[in-house]
């Protein structure tokens, strides 16, 4: 099959030259709505979403007759490519346009979940799967359930509970934590993998497994008597010699050692303790001070002694590798025997919440491809692809690849066409599936097919000639296949600008290195700013998520804006945690915890006044009280919380009613938005109880965060494999010093081979780690942990790559000085030394050019979002009663009028707050534009005044319509109230309809509370709504 393939370095254009071939395909088949026929797919929905905007947008232009010039470049290309006119060209992308908007549902441009989850809604009958079946994204929660469900059978099921307790007494015995849940949970994520279709049939069951495990505990339990009886023969020959005459007492303390089971390899090996070693190579026993006496006794036993390790290390070093691996596959055979109970488990949870796990997508299709036509799946799904676009190859796993293929195929065999675009080098999705084997192995097959894409577009000539040196030299690190991904990596810069790249190795170690890190990250983003370039034009880059928390709460405490995964998680909202703690009580009624921590916020956001006692105090007391107490409390201070109200409303309904009780519809508007999305979703699917969102909430709080609009002034933190596509201005790249870690990768094996009571062609299939310790066990181990090394070395070089190829002018890379073997460190390390040219000034590495005239453009101005509308549904029949002001309003209507007023004033802080009140009450909607200028108007004059004006400018401490406690218990809520200084305090008092006494009486008892509360003078004004009459109280 042939196919047209791409390899596209990093800033090569690739997005480009997909989208240039994809119009090119579109312009030139005459077909009626040709795009019916082209599916792009891409590796994320950001990555789609860019190139169906792409297209549209490069159509667009295309079809004007002046396009635009940054579009030069592209039209000119397919222009020559088809052999078209000027007016040829502008007609034909005049007319895809106009297909693609009237039918823009079969525009297919989508990720291969999509295109997959496509044809499994078209064969959802064929698959006998529920048409209204819902997707699962998350894995966790099914898992959860899963194994408790498993657990739950324990006492019932005799043959299950053994198992369980037989491995928890297991781990007792190996000195680990008897608790297995943790194990069964880590386990069960192997049914999510795309290998699950490998080793999930070959599974047996319990009866058959505990007969292997008898096998590898008779073998386990040989060696360890073994070992036992050799340190019985030892201790035996050295009796009655003091310890104290053997060098460092080393030969008596390790056969004490010999006696703990079960064996680690540093305790019973010789050949790695170099004082027994030694001692046995230079048959030198007793120390130099024994006397003579004491030397001949070691004399008379050195022979056999000599004779008896030399034995010794000869059973260890045959045997030793055999016993761990009898160790691991016993332990690992406990987990999987259960590994079928819990997919039973898993399938009945899923069938009974009628949802499918989006992993499970590829199985899918995979067996309903090898029992169906590829013409039959075009007839289901309704459409025929002739033409593939498949962006990021080298992520795509192999059953991904292999459900597509017959479908390419079969468009390729009748005259269609299929167009790659990969790259090795950024290929860090291993973890996910993604197999860089398969690419190179593609565009080995398909070798006349295969175009380089090498002139980088993205950064300056320096930054890019450096990576081409540095990823050479590491290619020498790499072998086989591997090695040429890099080796011939001659990439040429499309830009005149020279770019900079640093490097800054520190001296420290701990702590004291990760300030030293974060300080240095923060001068390089003030130097940047100082240089013209704005804060949106900053990334930093991480390799783990631990990193990006530091940095983050470092920038933020340093007036820097940010923006990372961690600072937009909904936890880190105070009101969302205010809200939780409302739940908390109502679900618990004596959880004095969670009612101290709704006091403090109430008090921490001047929602509560009181000055009788101090805040502590306060907290403490009143959080300790029952609940009609502490209810009691919160009517007090003027918020309707009925407990006995809350309990018997849904939990939405519940949420919005917290918001409006405690009127947060004004604070962190973002996040309390994004919760109550997260409220109605969890609702929508799962049962509705506070307890069960509880728990949700707390298997999902680490994860759900707000997403927020491109464009804000803020440095950018990420991880190294979500800048992946992405390119920025200025890049740094902190906590360069990673270790070549092995991680925690696990691969099924078929060990059948080392059993001998089993049945002919019987598989045993086990998860075992890719260790090192797995370099010293029988064959195929060793190889496969040489291959694992090889694995895990690309991945760490392929990080390196993505992230030194993300910046167009800037690169700052900060490592530190480390003699540990296998830190990456040593990469650069070894890279500067060997170049000749290279010059460390006080372990400083500089290259190229700072830009320093950076364009400095205005960040994009996001509108602001309004406050959260919310009210409640029993109130909604009375909506429309402020609908009686009309025209005449002020003299029919006033106290309506002023109660109008009122509302909005107390929504107001300074006069820019206006128009913003105005909106969210829609009093231009509800009334009039009329009306909407009078209210306007009238409020201007208000605040405008000379006696007041001063009560509404910036920066003021301002308690709006809040509560104070006085001394007798009483309640006051004056409507305003300014502090300055902690010292004076100015009043202010909205009152609609005619002037009274009683609203001076009121005023001087105000003045009495907030004088207790060490005010040394208070001013006081009544604002008089309807005629706009302001008194100041003397």
């Amino acid at each position: 099959m042939n196919l047209n393939i791409y390899k596209a370095s990093a800033g090569s254009g690739k997005t480009y030259t997909l989208v240039k071939e994809y119009i090119k395909k579109l312009l030139s088949n005459k077909n009626n709505n040709p795009h019916r026929e082209l599916l792009a797919i891409t590796f994320t929905n950001k990555a789609s979403s860019e190139m169906k905007t792409r297209i549209i947008s490069t159509l667009y232009e295309f079809s004007k007759v002046k396009h635009a010039s940054s579009y030069d470049s592209i039209y000119n290309t397919i222009k020559l490519e088809l052999a078209y006119s000027d007016e040829q060209l502008i007609i034909e992308s005049k007319k895809a346009l106009s297909q693609i908007l009237h039918s823009y549902s079969f525009f297919s441009v989508s990720t291969i979940d999509k295109f997959i989850y496509k044809i499994i809604k078209g064969f959802s009958y064929e698959l006998e799967l529920p048409s209204n079946f819902e997707v699962e994204l998350d894995k966790d929660n099914i898992i959860q359930e899963g194994v408790m469900s498993l657990l739950d059978e324990i006492g019932f099921d005799t043959q299950l509970t053994n198992k369980l307790l037989a491995y928890s007494d297991y781990k007792t015995n190996q000195d680990k934590n008897w608790d297995i849940q943790e194990d069964l949970l880590q386990v069960s994520k192997e049914l999510f993998k795309d290998q699950k279709f490998i080793f999930i049939n070959e599974l047996m069951d319990l009866k058959s497994i505990s007969l292997r495990q008898k096998e590898l505990i008779k073998s386990i339990n040989q060696f360890e008597k073994s070992i036992l009886n050799y340190q019985k023969n030892l201790s035996n020959l050295i009796q009655g010699i003091p310890a104290s005459v053997f060098p460092y007492k080393a030969l008596p303390t390790y056969i004490q050692k010999l006696k703990r089971t079960p064996f680690k390899e540093l305790e019973i090996s010789i050949t790695t303790n170099k004082r027994i070693y030694n001692s046995l190579i230079n048959n030198v026993w007793a120390k130099k001070t024994a006397s003579i006496n004491e030397k001949n006794q070691i004399n008379q036993i050195s022979n056999t002694l000599n004779s008896s390790l030399n034995n010794l290390i000869k059973y260890i070093d045959a045997n030793y590798p055999i016993y761990r691996f009898n160790k691991k596959c016993y332990s690992s055979l406990f987990l999987v025997s259960v590994l079928g109970r819990i997919d039973q488990k898993i399938a009945s949870i899923k069938q009974e919440n009628n949802i499918i796990h989006i992993s499970e997508f590829n199985q899918i299709i995979f067996r309903f491809l090898m029992k169906n036509s590829v013409p039959f799946i075009y007839e289901k799904i309704g459409t025929r692809y002739n033409h593939y676009f498949i962006d990021e190859f080298q992520d795509t796993s192999i059953m991904q690849w292999r459900n597509l293929f017959p479908l390419v195929e079969e468009s390729v065999s009748k005259g269609g066409s299929c167009l790659i675009v990969g790259d090795g080098k950024q290929a860090i999705y291993r973890w996910r599936g993604g197999d860089v084997e398969q690419f190179l192995e593609i565009c080995d097959s398909n070798r006349q097919g295969v175009a380089s894409l090498n002139t980088n577009y993205r950064s300056g000539k320096e930054i890019v000639n450096f990576n081409n040196e540095f990823f050479k030299f590491l290619s020498k690190k790499l072998t086989g296949n591997y090695n040429r991904l890099y080796n011939k990596l001659d990439q040429k810069s499309a830009k005149n600008l020279s770019g900079f790249i640093e490097l800054s190795f520190l001296d420290e170690k701990g702590q004291k290195l990760d300030s030293e890190t974060l300080k240095l990250i923060c001068e390089k983003v003030k130097d940047t700013v100082n240089d013209g370039y704005l804060y949106k034009d900053i990334s930093i880059l991480t390799r783990n998520n631990k990193e990006i928390t530091k940095i983050a709460a470092f920038l933020t405490e340093n007036d820097i804006p940010i923006i990372s995964s961690e600072s937009l998680l909904i936890k880190h909202s105070l009101s969302v945690e205010f809200l939780l703690n409302n739940l908390l009580i109502i679900q618990n009624q004596s959880d004095h915890f969670a009612k101290a921590n709704l006091l403090e916020y109430l008090i921490n956001n001047n929602m509560i006044m009181q000055n009788k006692i101090s805040v502590h105090q306060f907290i403490s007391e009143n959080s300790q009280t029952t609940n009609k107490e502490f209810q009691h409390l919160l009517n007090q201070f003027g918020f309707n919380f009925y407990l006995e109200k809350l309990t018997n409303i849904n939990l939405y309904e519940l949420v919005e009613r917290l918001i409006r009780i405690f009127s947060l519809n004004k604070k962190d508007n973002i996040y309390i938005n994004f919760f109550l999305d997260f409220v109605f979703e969890f609702s929508t699917r799962f049962k509705s109880s506070i307890t069960d969102f509880l728990y949700y909430w707390g298997q999902k709080k680490d994860t759900a965060s707000i997403i927020i609009p491109e464009g804000i002034n803020a440095v950018e933190i990420m991880s190294i494999h979500k800048s992946k596509g992405l390119q920025f201005p200025v890049v740094i790249f902190p906590f360069a010093n990673w270790k070549d870690d092995l991680g925690k990768d696990q691969k099924w094996f078929n060990v059948s081979s080392f059993f001998t009571g089993k049945k002919d062609n019987e598989p045993v299939i086990t998860l075992l780690p890719l260790k090192q310790e797995i370099e010293s066990w029988p064959k195929p181990f060793p190889q496969e942990y040489v291959n694992h090394k090889i694995q895990v070395l690309l991945d760490n070089i392929n990080l390196l790559y993505v992230a030194m190829t993300r910046p167009e002018d800037r690169l700052y890379i900060i490592s530190n000085l480390d003699s540990r073997r296998g830190n990456i460190y040593h990469y650069f390390l070894e890279f500067l030394t060997a170049q000749k040219n290279a010059s460390f000034v006080e372990n400083n590495f500089q290259s190229g050019e700072k830009l320093t005239s950076h364009t400095k453009i205005s960040p994009v101005q996001n509108p602001t979002i309004k406050n959260i509308v919310s009210i409640g549904w029993r109130n909604r029949l009375r909506i429309r009663k402020n609908h009686v002001i009309n025209k005449n309003v002020k003299q029919k209507y006033s106290i309506v009028w002023g109660d109008l007023i009122h509302k909005i004033m107390a929504g107001i802080n300074t006069k820019d707050d206006i128009d913003k009140m105005l909106d969210h009450l829609e009093v231009e909607t509800k009334y009039s534009l009329e009306i909407y200028n009078k209210i306007k108007n009238q409020i201007l004059r208000i605040i405008n005044s000379d006696k007041i004006s001063h009560l509404f400018q910036v920066k003021l401490k301002i308690y709006s319509e809040t509560s104070i406690l006085s001394e007798d218990g009483q309640i006051y809520r004056p409507d305003r109230v300014v502090v300055n200084n902690n010292i004076e305090a100015s009043l202010i008092d909205y009152k609609t309809g005619k002037k009274h006494a009683s609203h001076k009486q009121q005023m001087h008892k105000y003045e009495e509370v907030l004088i207790k509360l060490k005010f040394k003078k208070v001013h006081k004004y009544i604002v008089y709504l309807t005629d706009g009459d302001i008194i100041e109280v003397k």
